[in-house]
């Protein structure tokens, strides 16, 4: 393991010396549930929160003392007690009911973790597939401009044009070889990000495959919130419930019960001489009242305070996600009607221009200055649809999530 992490810091840095495993979305996240650190650490609060329920019924420490003197009269004698504080039962069925709550809540978060994970790795595969696109569609571009840079710099050197031509499609073919340089630095940190979520030692990569709108479910503008959201927000108000009653439970009076063994030596009540072997025995029962209550109910009050903020965070909690819902759900819309666009005239219209300004210059009916703006146009429109079909896909994926 520790050289597989070496390996990748290697990668990171220079760019070399570990492969790339292409990896489906589907093989990636159950990777990630498997190895994720994140996931580890709540896994472990919940078995944290396991075996912390049966620490509710703690008793109080057994009270052992021992005298030794001149209690009954001018002779030293000895005394043994041993006293235990007992609670109601009802406190301590409120601090069952308080770690249970716990040990609930600890099974939701990490469901929730599960479910960010999820989106997270969704969105960085869409970002590779991409950049992917985006690479195809450079790569494109910088075979047209070498081309047209090969030409301009014969054409130069046969008198058939002049520096500008050439210092043109040198500066296209410029641009073209450093956005492509750009976008695998930005590849590598994707992938960087991917195999860090996955935590197994492994570098991976997206599996190439055609870039295209993902699948969704159905949208619906009456969105009632994330279950897996709103659950745990509700247990948020389980847990302060909870802990408002266990504070409550501190008010119950508690009872102290005990045993004395003694000794007295010499003349008792009843006019007998005893020895120092004699034993005398008495038992105790006492009520514990608190009457000092005032910053125990202070404590109260302060806990009702709690409940109050998580119920308004579970109703802040549930107009964030139907407003988040709703901004993505517009945005969706705006980007789909944008990218339909593209789909069926945009590209179409790309290539016509493109297809077009190459034979009309290469037949001489326009001038490199009249090619270059319109093979620019062309892959503005194509880039701006690779561009848009991200952005739609990454909406699809946060509305997905929400949902789900």
């Amino acid at each position: 393991m520790k050289n597989k992490i070496l390996k990748i810091i290697t990668f990171l840095v220079f760019g070399i010396g570990l492969s790339q495993t292409p990896i489906s979305l589907e093989t990636a996240i159950d990777k990630a549930f498997k190895n994720n650190l994140n996931l580890k650490s709540g896994a472990l609060k919940i078995n944290y929160q396991e075996k912390m329920k049966n620490s509710a019924v703690v008793i109080d420490p057994l009270n052992i003392s021992a005298e030794i003197g001149q209690m009954n009269s001018f002779y030293v004698d000895n005394k043994f007690s041993v006293n235990q504080t007992i609670r109601l039962p009802k406190f301590y069925s409120a601090q069952k009911t308080l770690l249970l709550e716990e040990w609930k809540n600890s099974l939701l978060n990490l469901d929730l973790q599960k479910w960010q994970l999820k989106r997270e790795i969704s969105l960085i595969y869409n970002e590779l597939n991409y950049f992917d696109g985006k690479k195809k569609l450079l790569k494109k571009a910088d075979s047209i401009f070498t081309q047209y840079f090969q030409r301009a710099d014969l054409r130069l050197k046969k008198g058939e044009s002049n520096l500008l031509e050439k210092a043109t499609a040198e500066n296209l073919r410029s641009q073209a070889e450093m956005q492509l340089k750009a976008l695998e630095k930005d590849r590598e940190i994707a992938i960087q990000k991917l195999s860090f979520l996955i935590n197994d030692g492994n570098l991976y990569q997206n599996e190439n495959s055609k870039y295209e709108i993902l699948n969704f479910e159905t949208l619906d503008v009456n969105y009632a919130g994330n279950p897996l959201v709103l659950k745990q927000l509700e247990q948020e108000k389980n847990i302060q419930n909870a802990k408002l009653q266990t504070e409550k439970a501190k008010l119950n009076p508690t009872f102290n019960i005990g045993y004395n063994n003694m000794s007295m030596y010499g003349n008792g009540a009843d006019n007998k001489f005893y020895e120092r072997s004699a034993r005398f025995h008495s038992g105790m029962i006492g009520v514990g009242l608190p009457i000092f209550n005032s910053a125990q109910k202070s404590v109260i009050e302060a806990q009702k305070v709690n409940q109050q903020i998580a119920e308004n965070n579970y109703q802040l909690g549930l107009v964030n996600l139907k407003n988040q819902y709703l901004q993505n759900f517009g945005q969706f819309q705006k980007l789909n009607d944008e990218v339909s666009y593209y789909q069926k005239t945009g590209l179409q219209n790309s290539e016509s221009i493109l297809k077009t300004g190459n034979n009309q210059f290469y037949n001489g009916e326009i001038n490199y200055l009249e090619w270059t703006l319109l093979v620019t146009q062309s892959f503005d429109i194509q880039n701006k649809y690779i561009d848009r079909l991200k952005e739609l896909n990454d909406k699809i994926i946060e509305l997905n999530a929400l949902r789900n």
